[in-house]
């Protein structure tokens, strides 16, 4: 715990050089154990909180570390998500995924565990005219409705 307004000019050569150690230990420690007359600008790292703090005179102040120095330039999560670009697919959790739009290029082959089920009992297309399935197979049969242009062969 150094006193940083010693040593002084006056100072005796024995307690001179204690004070220096401390100095040099406040420095190296970043400030692990307390000090007194810290000069303003001096940083130190928060260890309980894992952050770096400058002191401005009577304060210890966060500081956020630029993403070109390996942080996030932020103090919160929504804030360093902004600033490493992430979008809002970043932030949700991998059981409940919402993806709306957009296209997924370059699957040659997807694997989909799912129930496909239309909304409501209205007439539904998969696929379009210019890019329809070309086969389908189903296990356990498949229904086929029957009536007036339920089904055309182009």
């Amino acid at each position: 715990m150094a006193n940083w307004a010693n040593p002084t000019i006056t100072t005796q050569y024995d307690v001179y050089v204690a004070e220096s150690k401390d100095r040099d230990v406040d420095s190296v420690t970043m400030f692990l154990g307390g000090a007194s007359n810290i000069p303003v600008g001096s940083i130190r790292y928060n260890r309980p909180y894992r952050i770096f703090e400058e002191w401005d005179g009577s304060v210890w102040n966060a500081m956020w570390i630029g993403i070109t120095g390996g942080g996030t330039g932020a103090g919160t999560a929504i804030g360093a998500g902004t600033n490493l670009g992430l979008g809002t697919i970043a932030y949700q959790n991998s059981n409940n995924v919402n993806i709306q739009g957009g296209q997924i290029k370059d699957i040659t082959v997807a694997r989909i565990n799912c129930f496909l089920q239309p909304v409501g009992d209205v007439v539904h297309d998969l696929g379009q005219p210019t890019a329809r399935w070309k086969n389908c197979y189903v296990a356990g049969g498949m229904v086929i409705p029957v009536g007036t242009d339920k089904y055309v062969v182009g």
